[in-house]
């Protein structure tokens, strides 16, 4: 049964010396297993033990945290509504071990149950559903390589497909468990003969829903097969027509129903055959809009503005005025409005982009459309607040900047609409393909359900080629998979999860390194100052926070580093975390270890995770090196500093720093339109937008399947970058390459905190090489520190 209220299983339950498993979260649900005698979860536990398979390094020793992870992934495979969880806390050891295993790692068996594996842990959500759902084996690829395999291990064919069932267990379960859903559900429509059904009914998929471990989207591709086979829809005939709007009808006509098997249609059966009767033509009036400029006033209150809305709460009397003209579509007087605003605040990127569209509106330009997904806070009252605020105009800013060039290439040196645009110093202007390009900028709120919601309302939009975002690994994630069912690409500047790297969507790329990218150079770090152990503080839970610990913590652990992790009882970084606590818990574990001992804080970056790590970071006062993750690095954390001492060995990982930039024309072009220097995620944002545009021109005729095909061809490649050389390799991971285009280890750069005074803070981010701002090259002013509040 489902907790009621909240319930913290590590409080309640964990313990020094103590490892905690559960088969799912508390508020979900955990599924028996076929025979009814063990959890599913349990089960693969014992299989875990019992075959061996759980040995994940082949030392022939299974530690329990090798037996939750076996576990954990079959689970996923087999019921991915359950999401098992583990809890550890050790005095210095790094885990417990469980049992022996009677195989090696040079052990045939093992050898081929774990290329088995691999293969299987390389299949995306795509390939999953073609076994799952159609009953398709391996593929003729896969196929050929385990062939090849048994050959050179010499194994028997029995052998083989011994170990291949048991890989395949898990999804063969799962594939049985849709086939009788699938089966139950035909049943029931059949007998329902047109009618709705009944609640009865309803309540009994449900429960066969929980009894299958099946998911909703899971019920949702279920249920539309079978209501196809049973009740295939009748598109609705258009009458043949010469005039201009008949045939952009009949062309949108042609494409929506093409589409329509892809609408998700959970309803009763005589609903949905309703609504699939009519969906192509409710589809013109939400698509019509976008097509024909003459449909005003423009949607508002909805978190996504091409002009239309102010989304970033600014106070400016001329852009909200500009924002009423353009959703009254009145382009020449919204120009004239956020011009004036414009030249008020040069530091907004939002209106430089609603400037931007308006001109091409004004103007009837050509254009293509994306859009670019931030979070911007509802109620600036917090530091935490200021600190997205100021992260979406650092990524609007990097979008706007690639805009405004793109745009200024199409306009002749005599039009009139230049003077709209006050810097036209930009070097290689130049337009794609001949036209201009509007952008739309949608609020998440750093809100997963809004996020979800935007994601869906941009989707079908068709105009809409490509989607810049969103910032965190939280929101892309929640994301990822609506755009990818609306072959929407998708290229974040911030999203650096290793989840989008072991299972990969094919929609999906990052202009920023993932955090398996960016692991070795942390672990190096701590290398070079003889430290071997480590102290890891994250935030359980989180996509980006949790991920990057996992992927630090296994780099850090083998050669060439064979480093420890320790794991401390108060580690969890924004979820009621006591800094004093973890403090006290720190100095009892140096006491026992006698050895020096290395902070890593990976804190996530919604909520007060990255306050307490502040905290920590000046309880520990320097005793102890601590390295940041990406998001320390920001104005709220210099805020908080009102004495250099605790932060003297600190250090933040980055993907890239302005003072050691590859790209010198991007740092001159952004000096002139924002007139401040730039940090990396507005770099990583304008490179996101760059490889996009790069795929709509190579495209010629844009598709978003042809984009797609563009950024995943092997020999897509975008040079001069703000931040280097732009590739993706085949999980949409950057490629980090040098100058020549020839691949090289990723970098990161590290950056420490210095004096220097300006009108905003005492403190300033420079790359570790330079010990003071003055060695930097900083305009610091001559006057003496500020007092504290």
């Amino acid at each position: 049964m489902p907790i009621k209220g909240e319930f913290n299983i590590q409080e309640e339950l964990g313990g020094k010396g103590r490892a905690i498993l559960t088969s799912s979260s508390p508020i979900e649900y955990s599924f028996e297993s076929e025979d009814n005698d063990l959890s599913i979860y349990t089960k693969y536990l014992v299989e875990g033990i019992e075959t061996g398979a759980a040995d994940k390094d082949g030392d022939q020793l299974i530690s329990v945290n090798e037996l939750h992870e076996y576990a954990s992934e079959r689970v996923k495979e087999a019921a991915p509504a359950m999401t098992p969880k583990f809890y550890l806390s050790l005095e210095g050891d790094d885990t417990i071990y469980l049992a022996r295993s009677p195989l090696a790692a040079n052990d045939p068996k093992f050898k081929y149950r774990k290329i088995v594996e691999d293969i299987i842990k390389k299949w995306n959500d795509e390939d999953i559903k073609d076994y799952c759902f159609k009953e398709e084996d391996f593929s003729a690829a896969d196929r050929a390589v385990l062939d090849a395999t048994i050959e050179q291990l010499n194994l028997s064919p029995d052998e083989a497909r011994t170990i291949e069932t048991e890989v395949l267990n898990p999804l063969l379960g799962r594939r049985d468990n849709i086939k009788k859903y699938r089966n139950a559900f035909r049943k029931i429509i059949a007998a329902a003969n047109h009618t709705p059904l009944k609640n009865k009914d309803i309540e009994s998929l449900k429960k066969l829903q929980i009894i299958y471990g099946l998911r909703d989207e899971d019920i949702q591709v279920i249920e539309e097969e079978v209501q196809n086979e049973v009740y295939p829809p009748i598109p609705p005939r258009i009458p043949t027509s010469t005039s201009p709007s008949a045939k952009i009808a009949q062309i949108l006509h042609s494409i929506k129903t093409s589409k329509l098997q892809n609408f998700k249609l959970n309803l009763p059966v005589s609903i949905s055959i309703g609504i699939a009767s009519i969906a192509v033509v409710s589809l013109f009036a939400i698509s019509r809009p976008y097509i024909i400029q003459s449909d005003c006033p423009k949607q508002t209150n909805d978190f996504i503005s091409e002009g239309e809305e102010v989304l970033n709460y600014s106070q400016s009397f001329n852009k909200k005025k500009g924002a009423e003209y353009f959703a009254q579509c009145d382009y020449q007087e919204a120009l004239s409005r956020f011009e004036k605003a414009w030249q008020e605040d040069r530091l907004d990127p939002e209106t430089l982009i609603y400037l931007n569209n308006a001109l091409l509106e004004a103007n009837k330009k050509p254009y293509y459309t994306i859009a670019v997904a931030v979070s911007i806070p509802k109620n600036q009252n917090s530091s935490n607040d200021d600190d997205d605020d100021s992260r979406a105009k650092e990524m609007l800013r990097g979008v706007a900047q690639l805009q405004t060039k793109i745009n200024l290439g199409i306009l002749n040196d005599n039009d009139p609409f230049l003077k709209y645009f006050p810097d036209q110093d930009f070097i290689n202007k130049k337009a794609i393909n001949g036209k201009g390009l509007k952008v739309v900028i949608t609020n998440d709120e750093n809100d997963e359900l809004l996020a979800k919601k935007t994601a869906s309302s941009l989707s079908h939009r068709p105009e809409i080629l490509g989607v810049v975002g969103h910032y965190t690994s939280e929101m892309t994630l929640a994301t990822v998979d609506i755009y990818k069912k609306n072959d929407l690409v998708l290229i974040s500047p911030g999203s650096t999860t290793s989840e989008l790297t072991k299972y990969p969507r094919k929609n999906f790329q990052r202009t920023v390194f993932s955090s398996d990218q960016q692991s070795p150079a942390i672990a190096k770090f701590l290398q070079e100052k003889s430290i071997k152990k480590v102290v890891g503080f994250y935030s359980e839970g989180s996509p980006f926070s949790e991920s990057f610990f996992n992927s630090f913590k296994t780099i850090f652990t083998v050669p060439p580093f064979s480093g420890t992790v320790v794991k401390l009882y108060e580690f969890d970084l924004g979820n009621n975390f006591k800094a004093e606590e973890a403090i006290q818990e720190l100095r009892q574990t140096e006491a026992k270890i006698t050895e020096t001992i290395g902070l890593v804080l990976f804190p996530k970056a919604i909520g007060n995770a990255q306050g307490d790590a502040i905290r920590l970071i000046k309880l520990n006062n320097s005793q102890n090196w601590v390295i940041g993750s990406w998001g320390l690095r920001s104005s709220r954390t210099l805020k908080q500093i009102d004495n250099l001492q605790p932060f003297q060995k600190f250090v933040i990982a980055v993907p890239w720093d302005s003072l050691t930039s590859p790209n010198q024309d991007f740092l001159k072009d952004a000096k002139i339109l924002w007139t401040t220097s730039v940090n990396a995620i507005t770099a990583l944002s304008y490179d996101a937008t760059l490889a996009l545009t790069k795929a709509l021109e190579k495209a010629n005729t844009p598709t978003r399947i042809n984009i797609l095909e563009q950024l995943k061809s092997p020999d897509f490649l975008v040079t001069k970058g703000a931040t280097g050389t732009i590739q993706f390799d085949e999980n949409g991971d950057r490629k980090k390459l040098d100058e020549n285009g020839d691949p090289q280890d990723p970098s990161v750069e590290f950056v420490h905190i210095v004096e220097c005074r300006t009108l905003s803070s005492d403190f300033a981010f420079v790359p570790i090489k330079y010990p003071t701002a003055k060695d930097a090259g900083l305009s610091c002013l001559n006057s003496p520190k500020k007092p504290s509040p």
